[in-house]
């Protein structure tokens, strides 16, 4: 409540890339992503870069990308999220061009070597920073406080109105409603913090290209070479699961 890192993502408007679970260009709602330092609710600036952050029309599934790629000198009105579309450099469309020609030839079967191993990587990384996020980052300390100041004062009326009452019945009843609060917030988390659903993006994404364990492996070394905490996060044992579970259900 002191103190606390928080992810704000603001809403900027429309763009296109390449969808790794869809495996095609596909439109995506475009926002930026900071963290911010708050010290008693109160913003104390920015920590870090900020980054893009990317959520496809079709599935879903959010990707981040450098703010580099989507040069925006201000940001627009988020009430015009809806319709703005910023201009990207020739390295998005690029980038596209080359995702798409690498799914042709893994559909074709004809995706080997360096090529395989670099749909691996580009797919590994497009996750990485929601990988570093922690389920809570994007819940401001004021709703973190008006939770608690919610709950105690629940807490309190229940203990009052029992022992002026001499039943247990309010106390219950209170109970219920803080069960109710905590159910909201951790329903609201689990809807909202792309990270508790990170894992089954990349098992989708990864699932089509069917990598060994080892190709894992070796896309999170380098990741961890390079320093990027995610290298540490993933469990390649985890993500072999779940891509097991999902293979059924994907066909």
């Amino acid at each position: 409540m002191l103190s606390a890192r928080v992810l704000c993502v603001r809403p900027i408007g429309i763009t296109s890339d390449f969808c790794p679970v869809c495996r095609q260009e596909r439109r995506f709602h475009l926002a930026q992503a900071e963290r911010k330092r708050y010290f008693l609710c109160f913003d104390q600036g920015r920590e870090g870069q900020p980054h893009h952050e990317l959520t496809c029309f079709v599935c879903g599934c959010k990707v981040e990308r450098p703010t580099e790629e989507r040069p925006i000198e201000i940001l627009p009105d988020p009430k015009s999220a809806g319709s703005y579309e910023p201009t990207p450099l020739p390295i998005v469309k690029s980038r596209i061009a080359d995702c798409l020609v690498m799914e042709e030839a893994l559909q074709s079967g004809r995706l080997k070597g360096d090529d395989r191993e670099e749909m691996i990587r580009y797919t590994m990384m497009g996750f990485a920073r929601i990988y570093d996020e922690e389920p809570f980052e994007r819940v401001k300390p004021w709703v973190t406080m008006v939770m608690l100041v919610t709950i105690f004062g629940l807490a309190g009326s229940g203990i009052w109105s029992m022992q002026h009452s001499g039943s247990v019945v309010p106390l219950v009843a209170a109970i219920g409603a803080i069960g109710v609060v905590i159910f909201a917030m951790l329903y609201w988390v689990t809807k909202h913090s792309p990270r508790k659903r990170v894992r089954t993006w990349l098992a989708m994404a990864l699932l089509p290209i069917d990598p060994t364990r080892e190709e894992i492996i070796q896309a999170r070394r380098e990741m961890q070479a390079s320093r990027i905490s995610a290298g540490d996060r993933i469990r390649p044992e985890k993500v072999m699961a779940k891509m097991k579970r999902l293979k059924p259900k994907m066909g």
